[in-house]
């Protein structure tokens, strides 16, 4: 399997500088993952003996935190070697395919270099402002923490609206450009953000109608037997973006005329997906909170005046 090969059973190796980039944004990486594999390990570096306060966290989170003590006042690398040491032995040591280094430090740039030489498939995250160009170039993929990024608790079991919370958030993490999942694929997703998930233990025979019981949740059936795609409803949906003093909308239109005058006046839908992304702060648009072109349109008269969407094309008008 190579580095650039897409699969579901990726196993993944998660490790943080967490002196670089806290954990404030981990759960939104983790949901992000999902999509991506099965994460077997996720270890964050540091020095903990004062952060007592991090302890509930890291349990929630799932995550060992591996302790460094810093040999010099400034603690300049210590952690850094550290994890470069561990992500070396599970190259070596370990089943692990995708290694997700979480950090904004270019002094990773060789030992991602090393990983994908070995033929493993890289990921960065960090904070879009502080992320490093060598670093973001270097890796297969790079995920920008959103920029309201927040700790969120995990859901409990047997509690329906804290189901609907980790719903979605997988749907969030997994719906294509267009906006939509296979059932199957939201259903993987789900066990892997919270392996007690069971629409059963919330009183529902099949995972279907678990879904067509979902506030919130549009279901799609094809007609083939089994086969279903899924997505948030209109009314989650909002008209404003987090911070209105940014215009957004403004940037988004620059960025699109400049791509349709050399086009003719329209683009493919992931293109102009992957601009608007870009400027509301998120890997992907689907995980924004416009989720799709069409809401995003809907959401800007800006957008809606001088823009439509043509099936997966964004046309001028």
């Amino acid at each position: 399997m190579t580095a650039t090969d897409s699969s579901a059973d990726r196993q993944i190796a998660v490790l943080v500088d967490v002196e670089n980039v806290g954990l404030d944004s981990i759960q939104w990486l983790f949901d992000q993952l999902a999509d991506v594999g099965r994460i077997i390990v996720k270890r964050a570096y540091g020095d903990w003996s004062g952060a007592s306060n991090k302890r509930d966290q890291l349990l929630e989170l799932g995550i060992e935190p591996i302790q460094v003590f810093h040999a010099t006042p400034s603690g300049k690398n210590t952690s850094d070697i550290r994890l470069g040491i561990d992500a070396v032995d599970l190259l070596y040591q370990s089943t692990v395919d995708t290694f997700v280094i979480v950090s904004a430090d270019s002094d990773f740039v060789p030992l991602v270099s090393r990983l994908r030489a070995a033929g493993k498939m890289v990921i960065g995250a960090g904070g879009e402002s502080t992320a490093p160009h060598s670093l973001v170039i270097s890796c297969d993929r790079y995920f920008y923490f959103e920029k309201k990024g927040k700790h969120r608790s995990l859901p409990r079991r047997g509690k329906k609206h804290s189901a609907e919370e980790l719903l979605i958030r997988a749907i969030e993490a997994t719906v294509d450009e267009q906006g939509k999942v296979l059932g199957s694929k939201l259903h993987q997703a789900l066990q892997r953000l919270d392996p007690s998930f069971s629409f059963r233990a919330l009183g529902y025979s099949t995972f279907t109608k678990y879904l067509e019981a979902s506030p919130g949740v549009k279901v799609n059936r094809s007609g083939k037997e089994g086969d279903m795609t899924v997505e948030l409803g209109d009314q989650n949906a909002v008209s404003a973006p987090d911070t209105p003093d940014i215009k957004w909308d403004t940037q988004i239109d620059t960025a699109w005329s400049k791509r349709a005058a050399v086009s003719g006046d329209s683009m493919p839908g992931p293109i102009a997906a992957s601009d608007a992304a870009k400027f509301l702060g998120v890997s992907k648009l689907s995980s924004s909170r416009y989720r799709t072109l069409q809401v995003l349109l809907d959401a800007s008269e800006l957008l809606r005046s001088k823009w439509r969407r043509d099936g997966n094309s964004i046309i001028r008008r």
